[in-house]
């Protein structure tokens, strides 16, 4: 009787599993702001608002108005290129602008470093840095990498690129329960940013219920400042519009445990602009994609169409400030997408 109970629950998680599969698949992406819908003179004021801390007043603030000027800078829906991927990148994790066209990524099975080329449209180089394990971000800072784990420890792998490359990691007081899936590197602060997934709290005296959480790892001290660089309050990102799959398919994700909550914003990768002071960060379920400014404030939201991003997993910029988005797979082959910058604010 317990054998048969057991395999009934297995069946029933693994239909719920392909369930879901097949609905995010298929189904339309929720959108933070429906524009269209809004009266023409109401449309400049349609924002998103979040609630964010900072290392001066830890006080929130609220954006009250839209900004680039009523444009983002990017068309979302028409990449200018597409890379297909190799199947060794299947279920390509994070990516990193590098140097002469290339773009270094990582991916969430192995311990390994891939060099892809998009002139040549293919992996160059690899570099091993340790044991497999389910990594998913990277970040570079000269020619040193550092690549995140999902229990928030760090790798920093230094002269990657040579045979004296040297690798030594760092255990943060993030775990398995924050899934940390992006990382950046800030250069104004001399830091990695840190995205979590799921859970912001770090201490169970401060659990942040209702946010998302953004740490930064300070690389002078190579250790985490605990209190976070930015919450985001998920009660202040507006939805408009939410279809029934779209409902139907977070269920499944919160039932099946791959989620904690219905909330469609779960930081998936995070980068900063080269050319302004702002923080984009990616969320596969949901498939939206917000840009925030230092305090945490939501500067704009753009969904993300899931017939163009299949599984958005990473996100960086080149120096010139073009944006590349990696998606996995799901089954085929993962790939990169290119959009040129079509306005400089």
């Amino acid at each position: 009787m317990k054998i048969s109970i057991i395999r009934h629950h297995l069946l029933l998680r693994l239909f719920l599993l392909v369930a879901l599969i097949l609905v995010l698949s298929f189904c339309n992406s929720s959108t933070v702001i429906n524009k269209d819908e809004l009266p023409s003179d109401k449309q400049s004021n349609a924002i998103s608002e979040a609630s964010g801390t900072d290392s001066s007043d830890n006080k929130s603030d609220i954006l009250i108005q839209k900004p680039f000027n009523g444009t983002f800078p990017y068309d979302l829906n028409k990449p200018d290129e597409k890379y297909t991927l190799p199947q060794s990148l299947q279920e390509i994790s994070g990516i990193v602008y590098y140097q002469n066209n290339k773009i270094l990524c990582i991916q969430d099975e192995q311990a390994k470093i891939y060099t892809y080329d998009l002139g040549e449209k293919d992996i160059v180089t690899e570099y091993d840095f340790g044991k497999n394990d389910d990594f998913e971000d990277i970040a570079l800072v000269d020619q040193t990498v550092y690549v995140i784990r999902s229990d928030g420890r760090i790798y920093e792998i230094k002269d990657f690129d040579t045979n004296e490359r040297d690798v030594e990691d760092y255990k943060t007081p993030l775990s398995k329960k924050n899934d940390t899936e992006g990382l950046s590197y800030d250069a104004n602060s001399n830091a990695l940013l840190i995205a979590c997934k799921d859970s912001p709290a770090i201490d169970k005296e401060s659990p942040y219920e209702g946010h998302k959480a953004i740490y930064k790892f300070d690389l002078r001290e190579m250790e985490l400042i605990e209190e976070p660089y930015i919450l985001v309050d998920l009660a202040k990102i507006v939805i408009s519009k939410q279809s029934g799959f779209k409902k139907f398919s977070l269920r499944i994700a919160r039932a099946l445990r791959l989620i904690e909550s219905e909330n469609v914003f779960h930081p998936s990768g995070i980068a900063l602009h080269p050319h302004h002071d702002e923080i984009y960060v990616i969320s596969s379920i949901g498939k939206i994609l917000i840009v925030f400014d230092r305090k945490g404030k939501i500067l704009d939201s753009q969904d993300l169409d899931p017939a163009v991003f299949r599984q958005p997993e990473g996100i960086c910029f080149s120096p010139s400030g073009d944006l590349y988005i990696a998606s996995e797979g799901q089954g085929g082959k993962g790939y990169i997408l290119r959009f040129s910058q079509q306005q400089d604010r």
